[in-house]
């Protein structure tokens, strides 16, 4: 045997394990996809969809809104199981899931997590902050995307974009620069 082998099977061996960790956390999202498809919905475990809102998100998708409207964007909440590229501390937080109209079906989603009170809506935006920094948070994305994630009250909202994958990189831009100008920005070190 070679000493090559070692390194080798140690390498499959954290490939294997790294497959599973992901497999066990419910999955996410593909790589620089929007919505996951029927087929991916089945085989991704996501949180049921909120009926309607609480009092925290409906805040925080009117301070979305305050910041969106008068540019000309909307909001919508999307109905379905989405879930992002997203570490424990998020992964039962109840949430909504928005789109802002950038004319792409793919891109404009907008997370808003909620906790119940903001100190704990501060560590999960400080974990997943922390998480997008991290390889492993990073390889559901394309290599130019850009995060924001901010802390408004007792929520968390996540965006994100990436101008090689937009339809129209001008008005994608546009729309997470002013999703990213609500609440308190928690930084996504890279």
């Amino acid at each position: 045997m070679t000493p090559m082998a070692p390194r080798r099977r140690r390498a499959a061996l954290l490939a294997l394990m790294a497959s599973i960790v992901s497999g066990a956390c419910g999955g996410v999202a593909p790589s620089g996809s929007g919505p996951a498809t029927p087929a991916e919905e089945a085989s991704i475990a996501a949180p049921t969809p909120l009926q309607s809102l609480t009092t925290q998100l409906s805040g925080a998708a009117a301070a979305l809104r305050g910041a969106l409207e008068p540019e000309g964007f909307r909001l919508e909440l999307v109905n379905r199981a989405f879930r992002t590229s997203e570490p424990p501390e998020l992964s039962a937080a109840p949430r909504a899931v928005f789109q802002v109209d950038v004319g792409d079906p793919n891109a404009g989603y907008v997370t808003v997590y909620e906790f119940p009170e903001a100190a704990s809506a501060a560590t999960a935006g400080a974990a997943l902050g922390r998480h997008l920094g991290s390889g492993f948070g990073q390889t559901n994305y394309a290599l130019d995307a850009q995060f924001a994630v901010a802390q408004e009250g007792g929520t968390v909202i996540f965006t994100w974009w990436s101008r090689e994958r937009s339809d129209d990189p001008a008005r994608t831009e546009r729309a997470f620069n002013l999703v990213s100008s609500v609440g308190q920005p928690i930084p996504v070190a890279r």
